[in-house]
């Protein structure tokens, strides 16, 4: 029976944890790189198109700058999520254990072990989304933590607050003509065409049940598109096509717990991001440092886990390790917009 404590044996555990099932994860955000050290390349495009330039047939050709694209080392700020498990825990029958035919000591340590393993690894996965929805709606990745304080700006401008008669409460507003300006602004940077409209669950209502877009659905004359809700799961709904912008309009309801434990939405109240198909962003990791037989070695997978043991308490640990940072394909490719 291999040992589940070995090093080798936990990366093994850990590489087969199933993927997420996180809306935001897995519709928008690839799994990149991992780096061989705790640094990483992240590598952006921003600018213009630059065209090729006419030479007369007895010049050499002319440079074309890579304008646009930038290239940083970043040393991501690790996770480090872990889990006591005590005699006291071991001698306690668990949840879903046969009453009058107990678990052995050693089958409740690797239950418990299986058990902390997946529960560990969810709280990097809500961490990530986390991350993905700061840098989604703000352009930027702020770490706070226990000795860490730090932030990755990546210089994204695309961003609109209305007010006033141009919020989509108020019926004198213009949703789409606004939507359509946003599509416009992203195509002329050099953006991917925006297919699906992201928004917090009441400014998806309040975009569908506007007295200009029931206008257009209920007249005849118009091929508007769908209003047609449909429950998703994972808290996602779709709200319906909008057939002249082109945009499958979704809203999430997904929340998640703060280190102050406060209920958190990953999408900010009133907001929306016009975003493109496929996967715009992907998550890169820095190698984490682990002590293997003595000997510091930096493992270049993106999450690895290990169990201490102190011998004085009798307490063994089990701590998971992790050094995401999400990065975006291009950082004129979307655009939010707080409507409400």
């Amino acid at each position: 029976m291999p040992d589940i404590y070995s090093f080798p044996q936990l990366v093994k555990v850990v590489g087969q944890l199933p993927p997420p099932s996180e809306y935001i994860l897995s519709t928008f955000f690839a799994e990149g790189e991992t780096g061989l050290t705790t640094e990483i390349e992240i590598q952006t495009l921003k600018g213009n198109k630059p065209i090729a330039p006419y030479v007369s047939d007895l010049q050499p050709g002319k440079v074309v700058a890579r304008s646009g694209f930038t290239a940083k080392q970043y040393a991501p700020v690790p996770v480090k999520p872990m889990r006591n498990i005590t005699y006291h825990d071991l001698k306690i029958r668990q949840a879903g254990e046969v009453l009058y035919n107990p678990d052995s000591i050693e089958t409740r340590q690797r239950k418990l072990i299986a058990k902390d393993l997946v529960e560990l690894n969810d709280t990097i996965i809500r961490r990530k989304v986390e991350m993905a929805t700061q840098l989604i709606f703000s352009g930027k990745v702020i770490q706070l933590g226990e000795g860490v304080s730090d932030e990755l700006d990546f210089d994204f401008t695309n961003k609109l607050t209305l007010s006033g008669t141009d919020l989509w409460t108020n019926a004198a507003s213009k949703p789409l003509r606004t939507l359509d300006n946003l599509r416009l602004s992203i195509l002329q940077k050099n953006g991917r065409t925006p297919r699906r409209l992201l928004c917090d669950y009441n400014a998806a209502v309040a975009l569908m049940e506007h007295a200009s877009v029931l206008a257009l659905a209920d007249n005849r004359g118009v091929n508007f598109g769908t209003i047609d809700t449909t429950l998703l799961p994972d808290g996602v709904t779709h709200h319906g096509f909008i057939k002249s912008l082109g945009l499958d309009v979704y809203s999430y309801t997904g929340t998640y717990t703060d280190d102050k434990g406060e209920d958190k939405p990953f999408i900010p109240a009133g907001h929306i991001v016009l975003l493109p198909d496929g996967k715009p962003f992907e998550f890169m990791y820095g190698a984490n440092p682990v002590m293997i037989n003595k000997e510091i070695r930096l493992v270049n997978t993106p999450v690895v886990a290990q169990v201490f043991a102190d011998e004085r308490t009798a307490v063994r640990t089990l701590e998971l390790q992790s050094r995401p940072i999400p990065v975006p394909e291009n950082v004129e490719g979307w655009y939010v917009a707080k409507v409400l």
